[in-house]
């Protein structure tokens, strides 16, 4: 029990380098630009593959790009879910878009996934 807490740590710890976060215009910041507690929002968190399908008022808030590996299709691997999900509660977001082909990002790279986090208004 005591190794896999341990693991479980680690993988947590390594989530802020595979993760790289962008102001919505497309400027790289630094982690301490970006931290912002989840609050009340764990076990709320959605991802959208359409801006269609968000049925609340919300604004873009950040970027996040990963290069980091996954099996298959993305949101099929669990590590890499639990991690991105991890990643966005840490910016405060509430929610992320998944944004497929991103090529008007101005530091788009193909072998890159990107979405945009959004906070929901109330």
């Amino acid at each position: 029990m005591k190794y896999i807490f341990f693991c479980f740590i680690f993988l947590i710890s390594c989530t802020d380098k595979h993760f790289i976060i962008y102001s919505i215009h497309g400027e790289k910041l630094n982690n301490n630009e970006v931290y912002d507690s989840a609050g009340d929002n764990f076990n709320n968190f959605n991802l959208y593959f359409s801006k269609n399908d968000i049925k609340k008022e919300f604004e873009e808030v950040n970027i996040i790009a990963t290069d980091y590996f996954h099996y298959g299709q993305f949101f099929f691997d669990k590590n890499f879910m639990a991690m991105l999900e991890n990643r966005t509660y840490n910016i405060g977001a509430d929610a992320l878009i998944f944004e497929k082909d991103k090529i008007d990002f101005p530091d788009y790279r193909e072998s890159y996934l990107y979405f945009t986090a959004i906070k929901y208004k109330n």
